[in-house]
Formats: C-alpha cells, sequence, structure tokens
C-alpha cells in the first residue's frame, strides 16, 4: 500500500518504555531493599509507580484481544469464534460458565479480584504521594501534578470497567486494611457514578489539554471528559433511566432510577458536547480523521478506501481522532490468526450476518438505507447482488464471497476457503477490519488499538439531543460528516425521532465493528428484551423460513450465516460461476436475564458473604 504510515517509534513508542521503570510498591509490601517512604520520597520511583498504574489498566482492558485470544465482539452478534484457545466465545454463548462453574481461564484478568487488586494499587499511589509529600519533577515542575491527576482518571476507568461487567460495584477510594474485619457491600449505580464523576472532574481540572509529544498516550483532560460522558450516557440509557431489568432485579437502590429522567439525556449531550468543543491553543482538541483523500488501499480492486484503514495507524489520526489510546497492542502478525486460509490466515473471528446487514445501501436517490428497509428495494437494493453498493465501511471490514484480497478472490462455495472447510468461514464471510493487504503474517508493525474515539462521543451527541429534544439541523450535520468521512452516503432528511434513532445507533454498529462496543450498549440499552426485538423474535419462531425474516432479532440468541449456492439463475457471478446467496441458521445461544451481567465466582461470595451476587445468578 501506497504513503502508508505508521506511529510506532514516536511519541506512543516513547511512552510505552516508561512502563520499564516501574516500582515494585505497588504490587506488594515494601521489603528490606526499598521502604515504602524511600520509594515515595523518590520521584524516579514515584513516576515509575505512576507509569505502571497505566499497565494495570492496560491489562483489565485488553483492547482487540478483549478475551486474551479472542475479541468480544465473539460474544456478540457482530462474529462468531473457532473452537481454538478453549473456545472462549463458546464457553459465554453457550452458558457454560458461571458461580460455581468458574469463569474461562483464558479470559482470566477480567474478573472481580483482578480489578480490584489494580484499583488497591492506584490508592496506594496516591495515598503515598500525599502521606510522604512526594517530590515533583525537578527537571519539569508539574508533572507530580500530572501524576496524581492521571491516577484519579485511571481510578474511575477501572470503576468503569467493573461496573460494565458487573453492574453494582464497591467504589474504593482508600485502601482498605485487609488484615481487618472489612465488609464490603455493593453501592448503587448513582453512588457510584457520583464518585467516578468526582475523581473525572478532578482529573479534567488538572490535566493538560493536551501532553508533550514526549509522554503523548497518557490520560488527558479530553480523556476525563470523554469517559464522563460515557458514563453519562450510561446512566441515561435504559438500564439506569426507567428500564425494567428482566428477571428479578437485586440491583441495590433501583428505585432511584425506576422512573424515567428525560434530563439524562441532556446531561450526557452536554458532556459530550464539552468534549467536541475542547480547544487546544485555539483550535478543536479532537477531530475526525480526513487524510488519504479518496485513495483506495491496493490490491482491493477499488473497494476499500485506503482513509478508513489508516484510522488506526496513521499518526493524524491516533493524535486527534482518538482520545484514549491502547499503545502497541498486538503485533500485525494478528492478522494471521484470521485471514483465509487461501491467505496463509485459520479465520478465528467471523462476521456474522446479523453485523453485515447492518452495513446501509446507498440507494439511487443518494441517501443510505438500511438492507432490510423496504426503501431500500424501492431505491435499487437487489438481494440477489447483496454486496453492491453498501456502505464502504463494509468493503474495509468485511470479506465476502467475490472479493478480492492479497490478489486472490475469496470464494466461499470452492477450495481452502469455502464454507466449513478445514480453519475456513463458517458464517460465509471473513475478519477485514484492522488488515492491512501489505502486512505480513509474521510481521512485527505495531497495531495500537483505539480505547475512545471521538466518532463514539459524537454520536453520544446525536442520541442524547435526538432523545431530548427530537431531530434537529445539528445533529443531522455532525451525523453525516462522520458518515462523509467514510465517502458514506447522508441520511435521509425529514426522519421523526424514532427513524433517526434507528439511525444512530446503525451508525455506531457499523463505525464501531470489532472496537469492543457492541456487547455493552446492547445491554445499557436493554436490547434483548426490548419490546421490539421480542416481537421480531417471535415473528421469525412463527416462519417456515425463520432465516428470511429480518432484521433479525437483535435478542443474542440466535445468529446467522449466508452461504453461496452455484445456480444458473443466479446473478452472482464469482470466478465464472453463477450464484445466489442464500442466509441459513448458524447456530442458537444462551441469553437469559442472567445475561446482563457477570456473575462473582464462589469464591468472592464465599469470602465476603457481605457481596451479594449479581442479578439472577
Amino acid at each position: 500500500m501506497k504513503n502508508r504510515k505508521y506511529f510506532s517509534f514516536t511519541a506512543l513508542l516513547s511512552f510505552v518504555f516508561l512502563f520499564m521503570s516501574c516500582g515494585k510498591v505497588l504490587d506488594r509490601a515494601p521489603d528490606n531493599q526499598v521502604t515504602e517512604e524511600v520509594a515515595f520520597s523518590n520521584w524516579d520511583k514515584v513516576n515509575g509507580m505512576a507509569n505502571k498504574l497505566y499497565m494495570d489498566m492496560r491489562d483489565r482492558d485488553r483492547g482487540i484481544v478483549g478475551l486474551q485470544d479472542f475479541s468480544i465482539s465473539g460474544i456478540t452478534d457482530e462474529c462468531k469464534g473457532t473452537k481454538v484457545e478453549q473456545a472462549i466465545p463458546d464457553q459465554f454463548n453457550f452458558g457454560s460458565f458461571g458461580p460455581s462453574i468458574g469463569m474461562p481461564s483464558k479470559a482470566n484478568g477480567m474478573y472481580w479480584n483482578d480489578f480490584y487488586n489494580s484499583i488497591r494499587k492506584v490508592n496506594v499511589f496516591l495515598t503515598g504521594v500525599e502521606k510522604y509529600k512526594s517530590p515533583d519533577n525537578p527537571l519539569q515542575p508539574g508533572d507530580l501534578k500530572n501524576r496524581i491527576a492521571e491516577a484519579h482518571f485511571i481510578r474511575a476507568y477501572l470503576h468503569f470497567l467493573v461496573a460494565r461487567w458487573y453492574g453494582d460495584i464497591v467504589y474504593m477510594d482508600y485502601v482498605a486494611d485487609l488484615a481487618g474485619n472489612v465488609k464490603f457491600v455493593r453501592q448503587s449505580w448513582p453512588e457510584t457514578l457520583k464518585k467516578m464523576i468526582a475523581d473525572l472532574d478532578f482529573a479534567a481540572t488538572n490535566l493538560p489539554v493536551r501532553h508533550q509529544d514526549i509522554e503523548f498516550g497518557r490520560a488527558d483532560k479530553g480523556a476525563a471528559l470523554a469517559l464522563k460522558a460515557i458514563l453519562l450516557y450510561m446512566n441515561a440509557s435504559p438500564m439506569y433511566n426507567g428500564g425494567k431489568l428482566p428477571g428479578i432485579d437485586t440491583r441495590v437502590g433501583k428505585e432511584t432510577y425506576s422512573a424515567y429522567d428525560a434530563n439524562k439525556w441532556k446531561l450526557a449531550a452536554d458532556a459530550a458536547k464539552a468534549v467536541m468543543d475542547l480547544q487546544n491553543n485555539g483550535t478543536p482538541r479532537f477531530s475526525l480523521y480526513m487524510g488519504q483523500g479518496s485513495n483506495f488501499q491496493a490490491e482491493s480492486n477499488n473497494k476499500v478506501y485506503a482513509r478508513i484503514k489508516q484510522i488506526y495507524i496513521d499518526p493524524v489520526a491516533i493524535q486527534s481522532e482518538w482520545i484514549l489510546v491502547m499503545p502497541n497492542n498486538k503485533a500485525e502478525s494478528w492478522q494471521g490468526d484470521h485471514i483465509p486460509p487461501t491467505c496463509g490466515g485459520a479465520a478465528r473471528l467471523q462476521p456474522l450476518q446479523e453485523q453485515v446487514d447492518e452495513y446501509e445501501f446507498i440507494g439511487n436517490d443518494g441517501y443510505g438505507y438500511a438492507t432490510y428497509d423496504p426503501q431500500a428495494k424501492a431505491k435499487g437494493f437487489d438481494e440477489n447482488r447483496p454486496y453492491e453498493n453498501r456502505d464502504p465501511r463494509f468493503y474495509s471490514d468485511v470479506m465476502y464471497h467475490g472479493c478480492t484480497y492479497q490478489n486472490k478472490v475469496i470464494d466461499i462455495a470452492n477450495g481452502p476457503d469455502k464454507l466449513g472447510a478445514s480453519n475456513a468461514t463458517s458464517t460465509g464471510y471473513y475478519l477485514r477490519k484492522f488488515f492491512h493487504e501489505d502486512w505480513k503474517r509474521s510481521g512485527g508493525w505495531p497495531l495500537h488499538f483505539p480505547m475512545i474515539r471521538l466518532p463514539e462521543i459524537q454520536l453520544i451527541y446525536c442520541e442524547a439531543m435526538n432523545k431530548f429534544s427530537g431531530p434537529s439541523q445539528e445533529i443531522y450535520t455532525v451525523l453525516n460528516n462522520l458518515r462523509s468521512r467514510s465517502f458514506m452516503a447522508p441520511v435521509p432528511p425529514g426522519l421523526n425521532a424514532q427513524a433517526l434513532h434507528k439511525y444512530i445507533q446503525r451508525e455506531r454498529r457499523v463505525e464501531f465493528f470489532y472496537e469492543n462496543k457492541r456487547y455493552f450498549y446492547s445491554r445499557w440499552n436493554l436490547e434483548p428484551d426490548s419490546d421490539v426485538e421480542l416481537a421480531q423474535e417471535a415473528a421469525a419462531k412463527a416462519s417456515s423460513t425463520p432465516e428470511n425474516v429480518w432484521p433479525y432479532a437483535r435478542t443474542q440468541r440466535v445468529v446467522h450465516g449466508i452461504k453461496a449456492v452455484a445456480d444458473p439463475s443466479g446473478t452472482m457471478v464469482v470466478n465464472g460461476v453463477n450464484y445466489k446467496m442464500q442466509r441459513f441458521k448458524l447456530e442458537d445461544r444462551v441469553f437469559t436475564s442472567k445475561n446482563y451481567f457477570w456473575p462473582l465466582v464462589s469464591s468472592e461470595t464465599t469470602n465476603c458473604p457481605s457481596l451479594i451476587q449479581s442479578p439472577n445468578w
């Protein structure tokens, strides 16, 4: 690929090296070599301890390998995982885990005790700095203030991670005396939210708008404001705003958010707008990446726009659009686990038809339409040629029957890439997002991961304002600017609030495919048990051809794929053969009232009986 840029041996790599100088005080009690007082009385050691907190944050939020060897997308209606590495997605999707059974060992590091071990380190750091009046950096005064503020951000972020998996949590803002008879009690969501916001407000007040280049990648003011916006979105969503959690709701203080409060959406919108309006020396701190113009990625038959790929590797994108970054999450060789067998890969995670359906069709009137919207057919969509005139992000994210990758035509009907062949797709699709065709299966170029990007905040703003006051020209402008950046057609004008909401939700699914958002946003919105989705699920069950009743219900209980069937009357031609594409049910999955939150393993509740189990477990 021409003009490819990497963000490696510059700011981010320099920042990663800082992790290597970490102190030991956070991990264990001080030994005879370094006392606690000595450690906190030396700037270099204090700075090392602060840096190690970032490593803990990275260990608790693993980015592209959120379930160690798999992405979190594998436990959503985005992707299907294979049977390798203990088949972790299957263990979640088929209900093979629980308090007594335990959790998949390969996903260890993301459980209750892991999060709180990391949170304790933050509290040890903050307590020690205050107790021993730690010195500032003599070469760059003000660094100590930044590290303290960063620690407050990390503490809020770690609690956010626990809350999104477990619901009610214990907010720890002190160092507990574990030798005493301590009783930990889950706190209500409003109480937890208040404490997270307090930490983030402190961080936003004391952090710079942008760190110096050598320290780029640390949490800054924008990161604190962005996490605040995400938390207030959670607070406004049905999970915490008038929705009914299925089953027996044992959450603490649920009565405080059982009634709907429209003003919560305004608070979320205002928080998002604060990020969007943040200035750095008179210019916007964050902006959408607009590099690469209308160039196409090499070897992709003029289907994959280079700009969409460059969002994830161009330093300009990382510095301007990424709000919180995980440096060096994986190397480019990671793609070797996912590319088709003919390219030397093993298709570890494969997109589902549910995800593919969310990429809109560009109608002959110049607007985008959901493929399952009756208007799409009226505007030219042909189900027999399903991959024509789709959202450009589809071609960047997914390999499909007849597409080209590394000068090879992907054929799911014949050869090594055939549906169901060894190490091949089981859904009819292969993953393409984050890949670059000139990357090598054994290559070492770093792949950084965006924990928060500007579009997430923009979509929070659009959804919140639409919920609070209905459609507006400003919402259309923000939404269409995001689509235009990826060469996508605009949203049709004149939509009502409900129709516009669907466009916003679809935009989130497409823009953030495989970025660890779908799992949580679907749950915050109680989507699997909404009246709309349950009705669609019932309609499919009542049909003699349920695989053709779409849009598929977003209940997380059934997922689908597609196969290519040779047929002389078919209008899709691949390698000289005419095909018809046929949808099929891939598998049933388990999703009940239990699956909104993870359970505490039995050892946690045995060791601390005051901790109640997660709802419905």
